[in-house]
């Protein structure tokens, strides 16, 4: 009687062969979700393209208490000391930075603009990442603060030309089409004019360009800390509806409107020998009970100008299956190269950017090669780079002929042949399974 390891194996193989097997199998399975989860769902209602008018109108004065609210401070210490200065919310604004850097994703090069910028610890952390960053904030005073803390870190990269410019709260200081991407970082929270605030986004951002927020979720606005720091510097503390954003959103223009399933304040802890078991199922429903409850305590909402594509310049699961021809004869004396034919499939969301000149997300076909034995060794680990011959989206396959090198002394080898996006990664990092070949030469 097979076991359950050898039927999970056999489950394995034919998901991997045959994709659209697993696509149904996927299907039955989120169906029946549904039904079991079906005590976890929570009212949602219709997002509404509105705001308060009174908000609204009262834009000038929000953007004037927060001017005030920095130029009070007579030291700027903890601002300059940002994030490791608030060592309780550390990991929290470390998950946060994570989520949006991710959400955005955002390459060295990109030029990147943070609104409500503050001290501009994160764009400073963007700067030592590669990439062009302009700071933005209704507050001067903030601004030189962001400014010091550049200049008193001698990482900085000046090259990159970091500017921080002001902004009146209606029009951002930046030409249409001149950004990568937009992050706000606890701050759109604070706008009381969101509507102009996101055709402003949608004006700045470049055809592909995403908008990444983390923001409070639902009763951020009535909790006591909220109400007495609205009280005591008459900056805005509003309360956030997630289904309004998205409205006001594509209305103003952004295709896409997603909620990124992360949140800083969920936690689970399980015994390591348990791991397995929970993946299987043990203990789900109390862990996907306490997530739920956080995605309402706490949203990471991406907007994005036009429909979302993943590519290799900024991946999100590449994978692959490599076949290699059965018939082709991988034997040949020292010295002579080898030749065989691979089938290659886009198994995963992102498209391949391919082709002969090298670009920011370039993809080939690659091999790292082991000598064979009781115990492979590795004898070349960038052994062999093939262009592929065009861009490969998902869902596609290619046929080519790969050329591989030469060897010059006599054996057995194995050869693992993946893809590889250049000085980012191998698809095996992102969880792929290379394909084997076996070299014999004479």
């Amino acid at each position: 009687m097979p076991t359950r390891t050898t039927l999970q194996g056999a489950a394995r193989r034919i998901f991997h062969r045959s994709p659209g097997v697993e696509a149904a199998a996927l299907g039955l399975l989120d169906a029946w979700c549904q039904l079991a989860l079906l005590p976890f769902r929570r009212a949602r209602r219709h997002g509404r393209a509105s705001e308060n008018a009174a908000l609204v109108t009262a834009t000038d004065r929000y953007n004037r208490a927060a001017e005030q609210y920095f130029a009070k401070i007579d030291d700027p210490s903890f601002l300059l000391g940002k994030p490791f200065s608030e060592p309780a919310a550390l990991p929290k604004h470390l998950i946060d930075a994570g989520v949006l850097l991710s959400a955005l994703r955002v390459a060295p090069g990109d030029v990147v603009m943070e609104v409500g910028a503050g001290s501009c610890w994160l764009s400073h952390m963007l700067n030592r990442y590669g990439c062009r960053t302009i700071a933005v904030d209704v507050s001067s005073t903030a601004l030189a603060i962001g400014r010091r803390l550049f200049e008193t870190d001698t990482r900085t990269n000046w090259q990159l030309e970091p500017a921080f410019l002001s902004y009146d709260g209606h029009r951002l200081p930046a030409a249409d089409g001149s950004c990568d991407a937009v992050v706000i970082n606890d701050a759109f929270h604070h706008v009381p004019y969101q509507r102009e605030l996101l055709m402003e986004m949608h004006r700045v951002l470049r055809p592909h360009g995403i908008v990444a927020m983390s923001e409070p979720g639902r009763g951020h606005g009535a909790t006591a800390q909220s109400v007495c720091e609205a009280s005591d510097s008459g900056v805005l503390e509003n309360e956030l509806v997630l289904e309004d954003v998205a409205a006001l959103a594509r209305e103003c223009g952004f295709a896409s409107v997603q909620v990124v399933l992360a949140s800083p304040l969920a936690h689970a802890a399980i015994d390591a020998g348990d791991l397995g078991a929970f993946m299987g199922g043990k203990g789900f429903a109390r862990y996907w009970k306490a997530h739920c409850a956080a995605l309402e305590q706490h949203h990471y909402i991406t907007c994005a100008k036009t429909a979302l594509g993943h590519t290799t310049r900024r991946p999100s699961r590449p994978s692959a299956r490599i076949r290699a021809d059965r018939e082709s004869i991988l034997s040949a004396r020292a010295g002579e190269s080898f030749t065989t034919q691979l089938t290659i499939a886009n198994t995963g969301d992102t498209t391949w950017l391919g082709g002969n000149t090298p670009r920011s997300g370039w993809t080939r076909i690659g091999a790292h090669l082991y000598r064979d034995g009781d115990t492979p060794t590795l004898v070349d680990f960038d052994w062999w780079r093939q262009a592929l011959p065009r861009d490969v989206a998902p869902g596609e396959t290619i046929t080519l002929r790969a050329e591989l090198p030469a060897l010059p002394v006599a054996g057995t080898y194995i050869v693992h042949v993946d893809l590889v996006i250049e000085q980012v990664a191998w698809f095996a990092d992102f969880g792929g399974e290379p394909a084997t070949l076996r070299i014999t030469v004479l």
